[in-house]
C-alpha cells in the first residue's frame, strides 16, 4: 500500500516540526510548509536525510499567491494529498488586553492566519486531496477556542479567532462530508512552544505522538467534532 501524504502548515517549527518528525517514523510521507524554507535548517536536514519522503515547500498561509505556487509545486512531484494538518497559527498579543486598550489590529491579524489562512489552504488543496481515497483535514484548535467554558478575557484575539475557526471547521465539515472528507477540530494540548510557553504541560514531541494517533483513527463518524489531542471526543465542549 502507497504510504499516506500529509500536508502540514508552520512545519518548521514546534509542534510542526516534532509532527513532520513523528509521521515520517510512522512511514507517512510529509509535505513540509513553511514561509522560510532556507531558514528551516532542521527541515531541511529532515528532507536530506530521508530522500523522497519530506517536500520542503515555501507555503504562506497569508497569501493566495504563495499558496497558489505551493499547490502547483507540490503537484509536480505527488498526485494526491490524504491529510491536511492546518497547524499554522498565530497568538498576537500579550494575553492580558483589555478591550479598551487591545490594538483591532491583533485582530485582524489572528483572523487573517487563524481563519482565513486555515481556509485558504483547504480551498486551495482540496483537489488534491479529492484523490485520497480517505482523505481528512484537521484544523489546529485550542480549549481557548471554546464558547462555553469561556471564564476570563484573556488572549481576546487569538481565543475569538480560535472560536471563529471552529465554526469554520463545523461548516466545512458538513459540506465535504459528502465527497466522503472528514474534517476535525483538535486541540493538540498545552505544548511547550513559543506560543504555549516554557510553563506547559507537554513538549512537542509528546504532543505531535498523540496527533500521529489521531490522524491514524480518525474517522467519518467524528466529522465535525472538537477533538482532543489523541483524537477522541468529548474534552472540548464548543
Amino acid at each position: 500500500m502507497q504510504a499516506e501524504t500529509v500536508l502540514i502548515t508552520g512545519a518548521n517549527r514546534g509542534i510542526g516540526l516534532a509532527l513532520s518528525e513523528a509521521l515520517l517514523r510512522e512511514g507517512y510521507v510529509v509535505i513540509a510548509g513553511c514561509r522560510h524554507p532556507e531558514a528551516a535548517t532542521h527541515l531541511q536536514r529532515l528532507a536530506a536525510s530521508q530522500t523522497g519522503l519530506v517536500d520542503v515547500v515555501l507555503l504562506d498561509v497569508n497569501s493566495d499567491e504563495l499558496v497558489s505556487a505551493a499547490v502547483a509545486n507540490v503537484r509536480k512531484v505527488r498526485n494526491r494529498l490524504d491529510v491536511i494538518v492546518n497547524n499554522a497559527g498565530l497568538m498576537p498579543e500579550q494575553g492580558n488586553e483589555s478591550i479598551a486598550n487591545l490594538p483591532l489590529a491583533l485582530l485582524r491579524d489572528a483572523f487573517e492566519t487563524n481563519v482565513i489562512g486555515c481556509a485558504r489552504i483547504i480551498r486551495a488543496f482540496l483537489p488534491l486531496l479529492r484523490g485520497s481515497h480517505r482523505p481528512r483535514i484537521l484544523n489546529v484548535s485550542s480549549g481557548l477556542g471554546s464558547i462555553s467554558t469561556r471564564d476570563d478575557p484573556s488572549y481576546y484575539a487569538y481565543a475569538v479567532s480560535k472560536a471563529a475557526a471552529n465554526m469554520l471547521t463545523r461548516s466545512i465539515a458538513f459540506e465535504l462530508i459528502a465527497e466522503g472528507i472528514t474534517t476535525a477540530a483538535i486541540s493538540p494540548g498545552w505544548v511547550r512552544t513559543d506560543m504555549g510557553g516554557s510553563d506547559a504541560t507537554l513538549s512537542p514531541e509528546e504532543s505531535a505522538r498523540s496527533l500521529v494517533q489521531a490522524i491514524q483513527t480518525v474517522s467519518p463518524e467524528l466529522n465535525g467534532q472538537f477533538l482532543d489531542r489523541f483524537g477522541k471526543p468529548g474534552e472540548y465542549p464548543w
